[in-house]
């Protein structure tokens, strides 16, 4: 795993170079869940090879009818890598389980994006079914906001309408300064805060260390922390695709 000093940002120099991909690696490889389950795939990997040889001389049959070259197929994808309708190839696995494809990668490997060795896979945005009543999902966010549909209208017409809506009401927010696009520029700053504060908590230093180390109040360092935890946890996905600016 890297190796850096988190009471130094001379350290996170790096960071300002960083789009959207490669920050998204950055949460991931500090995951300590990733780092184990990739320790134990490279683990069964090399028993793989050490058994049925590398490419170009590498038994494939043989390898693929091992037990442990594959997982039970789920709803985590790495469908496009099935031995049969059960079952996946645990590199497919592995990758779909944590968000990308190709072959999964060493959490010590610095820029698996720009290499080429890693890509990601969309995540979907979804919708959310606000009720009548429901203000939880809305809050009192500005960037959020909730439409009417009547299901017994024409929905294609509908969705340009609501499409069409959106947009304006998108510029409004933006001119009247109640929001702010996401971009990877926007958050570069406090990303790079919270690797210090994983890195920190990875080296096992109290939080409040490098609070007070950068002079962060007790109540920024909390949220900042909980931030950090959630980019590492599956947050990351959320940031591959943003925008640099």
């Amino acid at each position: 795993m890297m190796s850096r000093n988190w009471q130094d940002p001379a350290d996170y120099a790096f960071t300002q170079g960083l789009n959207g991909a490669q920050w998204a690696w950055e949460f991931l490889r500090r995951n300590p869940d990733y780092q184990r389950e990739y320790a134990a795939f490279r683990s069964t990997w090399d028993e793989l090879e050490t058994a049925y040889g590398h490419p170009p001389h590498r038994d494939f049959t043989a390898w693929k009818q091992d037990p442990r070259a594959y997982a039970i197929a789920d709803d985590g994808g790495g469908s496009d890598c099935r031995v049969d309708r059960d079952k996946v190839l645990i590199e497919c696995h592995l990758g779909a389980r944590w968000g990308f494809y190709k072959f999964p990668v060493d959490p010590s490997v610095d820029d698996p994006v720009g290499e080429g060795l890693l890509t990601w896979r969309p995540l979907p945005q979804g919708v959310e079914l606000v009720g009548p009543e429901d203000q939880v999902w809305l809050g009192d966010d500005s960037s959020r906001v909730a439409l009417g549909f009547d299901l017994s209208q024409s929905l294609r017409d509908q969705l340009e309408d609501a499409r069409r809506l959106l947009a304006v009401l998108r510029r409004q927010r933006l001119k009247q300064g109640l929001m702010r696009p996401r971009t990877v520029t926007d958050c570069c700053e406090d990303w790079t805060l919270y690797l210090r504060l994983l890195d920190a908590d990875a080296e096992g230093a109290s939080p409040t260390r490098l609070g007070s180390h950068i002079g962060l109040d007790e109540k920024t360092l909390a949220t900042a922390d909980a931030e950090a935890f959630a980019l590492l946890k599956g947050g990351y996905r959320l940031i591959a695709g943003l925008p640099g600016h």
